[in-house]
């Protein structure tokens, strides 16, 4: 398992650098975009488990899509979306084929226990895209402020393959070939991008200039995140797919804990799970979102709430214990990157900067324009709570953001998408889509409860899922998520993993 998820780290680390290449030399670039989509569609084509491990994959490491891109005439069409057309392509053919093939829809047979509350959703999504039409939002604006909720159509042939899978209470989870493929894939993508932000802090500390600024637009221009000087020279480096990190911190949390109950805290598993803990939680820790603090307080206050009422008050001393410790030694790995003597560092870290960035949540730059957006927002919602304004709708307000305040008259800013994720929600579909959407939420942490398999762990594994879906609703307070392929994607994860698992041999309800 070791050298295949190594060799899927080199295959990431080749796209990201091929990625590069093409930053400097466009022409690559537009080469690259269609060799790739070419490579994937015949793959789909012969099987489409393959289409979607790619798929999977580009949105662990790809925050906005843009690695690869092709641009003519104004028209700008992301790898992802790509990627997206091919495998809802090759999906609809194959069961348009097999339709005419069988006499009967092909599609008839799928079964999944979320399913209604997806497509509850759907209705309000076009709700959303009709209203923004009647309300004339401008159709590029609607279009692509709509785009992104197509994602979810990926359910279907997300559930064609789970089909597949022969799992039921007494089942490894992993013994699924898909599952612990995409498994492999998760733990690969995390790993590289924990790397690539350790590799970031340390040459933008040192300030190696010769490679700097190249490497800072290319970040830059393909949306892969943001690099910014906090103080002291110290630098955030910013990831949207960081958000797999945090979710990925509670898988390793609960495996934890199964090793505590297990009594096997002195075994190379629990330093295995502690280690790969520490990493995640130095990547979060760098990476400077607030939004991302506050979904890790949340969840692991959620998770010390469970072990009291499950374990007692011991067991969650114990935990609580190690992942104070882990904070420390994550501290200390991010402070032995930054002062790390060859070369020279150019910049100083220590705790009091968390700290400062923590109760800064009225003054910085970022966070000063969404609480310009706030109340405008609010008001637009207050005119229509109940059919929302649709997709596209814009609002225009100060930003204290440098690159649009040099950019813009009186540094007024007019956009469709908001940072504060659950209120845009709102104003695009209105109460009841938002309301559907809570629901669905709520459904999937249901049936993950409901799980039961053989291996405690494995339970553990459903359970550290249904606690990301928690977490990731904290963060879209304050970061679109929900509204996003990143976090779409995650519920689509963890729907096609309940889509999996039978009980007794019968599906979930």
């Amino acid at each position: 398992m070791f050298k295949k998820i190594l060799s899927i780290i080199l295959l990431i680390a080749l796209f990201e650098f091929l990625s590069f290449i093409g930053y400097l030399f466009p022409q690559f670039n537009q080469i690259a975009f269609f060799v790739i989509a070419i490579f994937v569609l015949i793959l789909s084509i012969y099987n489409l488990e393959y289409g979607l491990y790619i798929i999977f994959a580009e949105l662990f490491i790809s925050s906005k899509g843009y690695l690869f891109y092709f641009a003519s005439n104004g028209l700008i069409i992301s790898i992802r979306i790509a990627l997206w057309i091919i495998i809802m392509s090759v999906w609809l053919s194959k069961v348009i084929i097999k339709t005419i093939r069988d006499k009967k829809l092909a599609i008839n047979s799928y079964y999944s226990p979320y399913l209604p509350y997806i497509l509850a959703l759907f209705i309000f999504i076009a709700w959303g895209f009709t209203n923004g039409i009647l309300k004339n939002n401008g159709f590029n604006n609607i279009f692509f402020d709509f785009n992104n909720w197509l994602y979810f159509l990926l359910i279907f042939p997300i559930i064609q393959i789970s089909a597949k899978s022969n799992l039921t209470n007494n089942s490894d989870l992993l013994q699924n070939r898909f599952l612990k493929n995409l498994w492999q894939i998760l733990l690969a993508s995390i790993s590289w991008i924990t790397l690539e932000t350790f590799i970031l802090l340390f040459l933008f500390s040192h300030k190696i200039s010769t490679i700097l600024p190249p490497i800072y637009k290319w970040i830059r221009t393909s949306g892969v995140g943001e690099i910014t000087m906090i103080k002291s020279g110290f630098y955030r480096i910013f990831f949207q797919v960081h958000i797999f990190e945090l979710l990925a911190i509670f898988i390793f949390l609960f495996f934890i804990l199964d090793l505590i109950n297990k009594h096997q805290i002195k075994t190379k598993k629990f330093l295995l799970n502690f280690n790969a803990y520490c990493l995640l939680l130095s990547a979060i820790i760098i990476s400077f979102s607030r939004s991302f603090w506050l979904g890790l307080v949340i969840g692991i206050l959620s998770l010390m709430l469970w072990i009291l009422i499950k374990y007692g008050f011991k067991r969650a001393i114990e935990l609580s214990s190690i992942i104070l410790i882990g904070a420390v030694v994550s501290v200390f790995l991010i402070f032995a990157i930054v002062k790390f003597p060859y070369p020279k560092s150019m910049a100083k870290f220590n705790p009091d900067l968390l700290q400062e960035r923590a109760q800064d949540i009225k003054k910085g730059k970022a966070v000063s324009s969404r609480w310009n957006l706030l109340p405008l927002l609010l008001q637009e919602i207050e005119e229509a709570p109940i059919l929302g304004k649709g997709f596209g709708k814009t609002i225009t307000y100060k930003s204290n953001d440098p690159r649009i305040a040099n950019t813009t008259a009186n540094s007024m800013y007019t956009t469709y998408a908001f940072e504060w994720g659950w209120l845009d929600i709102w104003l695009k579909l209105g109460i009841f889509g938002i309301i559907i959407y809570l629901a669905l939420l709520y459904k999937l942490i249901l049936l993950c409860l409901k799980i039961k398999l053989e291996l405690m762990i494995q339970n553990y594994l459903i359970y550290s899922l249904a606690l990301g879906i928690i977490v990731l609703a904290i963060v879209n307070f304050f970061t679109p998520y929900l509204n996003h392929p990143l976090g779409i994607g995650y519920i689509l994860l963890l729907g096609l993993i309940i889509n999996s698992i039978k009980v007794r041999n019968k599906p979930l309800t």
